[in-house]
C-alpha cells in the first residue's frame, strides 16, 4: 500500500490554497457579515436541539476537538446543520514552545480554509501569544473582515492581559476589521481603546444555549 503523505498530514486541506508568509498560511476570504445569535461549543454540538439557530465555536480545550483535525470529513455533515461555525482555535499560549504555536496557528488556518471551501458559513477566529507571535499570527487573515477572538485565559494576570491587548491593537491596525466578535469577558472600558465595533458574547459557563 502506498503511503499517502497528503492525507496523513492533512496537506490536502489546502491543496488549492494561495499561501502567504514565512510559514505558508493559507489565505482566507473575508467575511463581510456574521449575525451571531446562540453559541454552542463543539463538544456539545451533537446534542443541540436547534442547530439552525446556533453557531458552533471551538473556544474549548484543544483535546475536545483534536478529533476534527484527525477526521475532519466525519464532522462535516454535523457542522453543515448549524447556522454557522466560528473557525477552530488551537491554542497559542505564552509559555508554549514556538514551533507548537506555529503549528497550531497553521492548523487553525487550514481548517478555516477548508470550511470556507465546503461552503460553510464561517466567522474567522484569530489568536496570538506574545509580541514575537505577531510577526506571523495574522498571516492569511483578510483585511476588512468580521473577525472573532476570545479572552478566555487572557485576563488571569497582567502579563496575559497585556499580551492580549497588544495583539488586539495590532489586529485592528493591520487588518482593519469591520467588527470584532469577542467570546468571553471584555471590560466595557476597553471598547474605547479600539476604533472598531466590539460585540461581546459571554462564555459557555455564563450562558444557556438552545434551551
Amino acid at each position: 500500500m502506498t503511503f499517502n503523505k497528503m492525507r496523513h498530514f492533512n496537506w490536502e486541506l489546502t491543496e488549492n490554497a494561495e499561501l502567504y508568509g514565512q510559514f505558508d498560511m493559507p489565505i482566507l476570504r473575508p467575511v463581510r457579515e456574521a449575525a451571531i445569535g446562540k453559541l454552542i461549543p463543539f463538544n456539545e454540538a451533537s446534542r443541540c436541539r436547534n442547530p439552525q439557530e446556533c453557531w458552533v465555536h471551538f473556544y474549548i480545550d484543544d483535546y475536545r476537538f483534536e478529533r476534527v483535525w484527525n477526521n475532519y470529513m466525519k464532522y462535516l455533515p454535523m457542522l453543515r446543520r448549524f447556522k454557522g461555525v466560528i473557525t477552530p482555535d488551537f491554542s497559542m499560549y505564552l509559555d508554549m514552545p514556538l514551533p507548537q504555536q506555529i503549528e497550531n496557528c497553521w492548523r487553525n488556518r487550514c481548517l478555516a480554509y477548508w470550511l470556507q471551501e465546503q461552503g460553510i458559513n464561517v466567522l474567522l477566529s484569530v489568536g496570538w501569544s506574545d509580541a514575537e507571535s505577531l510577526k506571523w499570527a495574522f498571516d492569511g487573515i483578510p483585511e476588512n473582515s468580521v473577525l472573532s477572538v476570545t479572552t478566555q485565559g487572557c485576563l488571569r494576570d497582567h502579563l496575559c492581559m497585556q499580551a492580549f491587548l497588544n495583539g488586539m491593537h495590532e489586529l485592528v491596525r493591520r487588518k482593519h476589521p469591520l467588527k470584532i466578535i469577542v467570546y468571553g469577558r471584555f471590560p466595557e472600558i476597553w471598547k474605547k481603546r479600539f476604533s472598531v465595533e466590539i460585540e461581546i458574547h459571554p462564555c459557555y459557563s455564563e450562558e444557556k444555549w438552545c434551551a
